[in-house]
């Protein structure tokens, strides 16, 4: 296999008729996939020599090793050059590693990663492209393509998936896993957060819930249709489904029933006037925040931009805000929260505190909501 080829596979910008090349000439044989390997590593190599003088006086690389399911795996983690702008890595943090015993043939497991502050995009080998957002991890197996194509996902992923009647697309996350065949979805799935989220932009998906004694046996299965959006409440294991979709359209029961009995949460389907679809634009260049309470937003913009957001009144957090960015630094937009909503900020350093400003409060009541509902 031409060596250029290869490497523009790995970089990202390999076409969809060269990925196809790439996927039979490394099913064909095993030497083959052993070459693939090979090169992954010298590419590996050249990129971080490449980028040593350009880091060096700024910032430390790192090397750490970590365990998957007990098979060694070596990530080289490139750091971001600032925490104030949301830079979009083609490839992210791209790592493997390769084990051999005796009875199995050698298995390597990819992660692509995106780091606080940071974003990351990724064509997998079967044409499916990934934006990871901020603080987001995914992890395949080398059998992906072939045997399967299951991901792991730790954070929040866009997924746009290439059609493959015969390998659904699946998602694992801690709690449900989201199928597909061929559609664009977007799951989130942050370990410190109360609820997994999965929106459907276009296509139709199963999102299937875990059972909490096996991990692997499904309670039930709910089918999403566009502009719809379930989420699971991790504590009570509840799911409900909001839809944007006029009521003609709407799914009045969206559960295959299972064929044993079970005592799984009932799931519920109601209407939204929230714009579902702006929860998906923090990949794009126009992020639109419609209608989200100031203490949420806080957590993403902690994440997108890598500080730290304290308040010092309490009623702060349940602020009303919408809004729409395009790349600003988190100062631009911090001075874009105190035009809207009664609020001072500071900022020293990734340290940020928000405390309120009563004379805007008292003087444009009619400009901010104030959410009691949370």
């Amino acid at each position: 296999m031409d060596k250029n080829i290869l490497y523009k596979f790995f970089e990202g910008s390999a076409t969809d008729q060269e990925i196809g090349r790439i996927r039979e000439w490394v099913e064909s044989s095993p030497e083959n996939r052993r070459e693939l390997f090979s090169a992954r590593k010298k590419f590996d190599a050249l990129l971080l020599l490449a980028d040593t003088g350009k880091y060096e006086t700024k910032q430390e690389k790192q090397i750490s090793i970590h365990h998957i399911h007990e098979k060694r795996v070596i990530r080289l983690q490139i750091p971001h050059i600032t925490a104030m702008l949301a830079v979009v890595f083609t490839l992210g943090i791209l790592t493997h590693s390769y084990f051999t015993t005796e009875k199995k043939a050698e298995i390597a497991w990819y992660e692509i990663q995106a780091p606080l502050g940071a974003k990351s995009q990724v064509k997998l080998i079967d044409g499916t492209r990934v934006w990871l957002n901020a603080g987001s991890k995914l992890q395949y197996s080398t059998t992906f393509g072939q045997q399967n194509r299951e991901v792991n996902l730790v954070g929040e992923g866009y997924f746009e998936v290439a059609k493959n009647k015969d390998l659904p697309f699946e998602v694992k996350t801690s709690e449900l896993i989201v199928r597909a065949l061929g559609t664009a979805f977007n799951v989130k799935a942050y370990p410190n957060e109360a609820t997994i989220e999965t929106i459907l932009v276009e296509g139709e998906v199963e999102v299937l819930q875990k059972t909490k004694t096996t991990g692997v046996e499904k309670d039930q299965t709910v089918l999403l249709k566009p502009q719809q959006r379930l989420t699971l409440k991790k504590n009570t294991h509840e799911m409900l489904v909001e839809t944007n979709l006029p009521e003609k359209e709407q799914v009045v029961d969206p559960i295959k029933i299972p064929q044993k009995k079970t005592t799984a949460p009932t799931v519920k389907t109601v209407k939204t006037t929230v714009d579902l679809m702006s929860h998906t634009s923090w990949k794009d260049k126009r992020w639109r925040i419609d209608s989200e309470n100031l203490g949420s937003f806080a957590t993403k913009l902690e994440r997108r931009y890598n500080v730290k957001i304290s308040f010092q009144d309490k009623d702060l957090p349940k602020y009303s805000f919408n809004g729409t960015f395009e790349d600003e630094p988190i100062e631009e937009v911090l001075r874009a929260l105190a035009l809207a909503a009664p609020i001072n900020f500071s900022l020293k350093g990734n340290e940020v505190v928000l405390s309120r400003n009563n004379k805007f409060k008292d003087a444009y009541k009619a400009l901010y909501e104030l959410n009691t509902d949370n």
